[in-house]
């Protein structure tokens, strides 16, 4: 007679929203038990220990000793841990590498939590869930609905920040596997329109903000996102217009949304950064456009009214440049 799955000995705390059972193609996964609205929180989960080192760093001794600290309960919930839920991992440091989330930490480097519960939601490029890393509570991470979830809708989070900037081929190179999630499993048509889509965003975040924003790890040959040098130097120089600035990040913002992307978390972290370059207009008649479009209701059209804008240069330009550079801690500009 087959023993139950490991899986159904992890402690699931009274009122999860969620079980554990397969997700077809992935392994095990978390399936919604009840609705769970936009916004709800779905699991905040302490971790079983922290290594506070880099996850590069961490050894069989490092992830031995700390095993070996915990009660005997929580020892068998880490023994429970399967590789995507089937054969038990052969090296400690794996077991840790694929349940750990990084922590962060203002004192020193990253440290690595081991988390049982959360590292059993599976990713999606359109995901329905998000674990900020803003809120970090006592070591504490927590889960968050981005949208309304189904009763049996399995719950997933996307496992990389910069995901938004990258293409299908992309993202499973970095993934080390096939995802199957919506987006990756559109048609050719809609799956071209969402690749242009996500490599606009990444060079629309270089020309705003010096830098790409998607980094290959390793010395990897790869070509400049820009091809112009002229552009990318200017904004490598933090030279890229107010005005470009503005309209730049708003198109951003309606891409993220047409991508299925935009949520509570992406408006938190974005939207004050708009609302300041939307009030560093000096010219009076870039100001009013600029107010104008930060009144609009939707992303599209706060776009469709700063366009207007696109290529105009401004009394403040010159000064949101040196601040910005100051910033960084580049020299002034002659």
């Amino acid at each position: 007679m087959s023993q139950p799955h490991p899986y159904l000995s992890l402690h699931l705390p009274p009122n999860t929203p969620f079980e554990l059972k397969p997700s077809l193609g992935n392994g095990w996964g978390a399936f919604a038990t009840r609705p769970i609205p936009l916004g709800a929180l779905i699991l905040r989960e302490a971790p079983l220990f922290v290594i506070p080192k880099h996850h590069t760093e961490i050894t069989e001794t490092d992830t031995q000793a700390a095993v070996q600290q915990l009660p005997l309960h929580e020892k068998q919930q880490f023994l429970h841990l399967r590789y995507n839920g089937g054969h038990p991992f052969t090296r400690l440091t794996h077991a840790c590498a694929e349940n750990s989330f990084a922590l962060p930490n203002a004192n020193g480097p990253t440290y690595y939590g081991v988390f049982v519960l959360l590292s059993r939601l599976n990713h999606s490029c359109v995901p329905n869930s998000n674990i900020p890393d803003t809120d970090v509570e006592s070591g504490k991470i927590a889960c968050f609905a981005t949208r309304d979830i189904a009763v049996g809708e399995e719950i997933t989070f996307c496992y990389n920040d910069d995901f938004a900037c990258r293409t299908r081929q992309e993202r499973h190179r970095a993934l080390r596997f096939t995802c199957v999630c919506s987006a990756c499993q559109a048609s050719a048509s809609e799956q071209q329109l969402s690749d242009l889509r996500r490599r606009l965003m990444r060079g629309l975040h270089y020309l705003t903000h010096g830098e790409d924003t998607v980094i290959e790890p390793g010395p990897v040959a790869v070509e400049p996102i820009i091809a112009d040098v002229r552009l990318r130097k200017a904004a490598e120089n933090f030279n890229t217009p107010l005005s470009a600035r503005f309209v730049h990040t708003l198109l951003i913002m309606h891409l993220l949304e047409e991508e299925g992307l935009m949520d509570y978390f992406m408006v938190a972290r974005m939207g004050p950064g708009i609302e300041q370059t939307a009030s560093l207009f000096e010219t009076e008649s870039n100001a009013r456009i600029a107010r104008l479009a930060m009144a609009q209701e939707t992303w599209l059209g706060k776009l469709g009214v700063a366009a207007r804008l696109y290529d105009r240069k401004d009394a403040n330009d010159a000064m949101v440049t040196a601040g910005l550079r100051m910033l960084h801690g580049l020299p002034e500009m002659r």
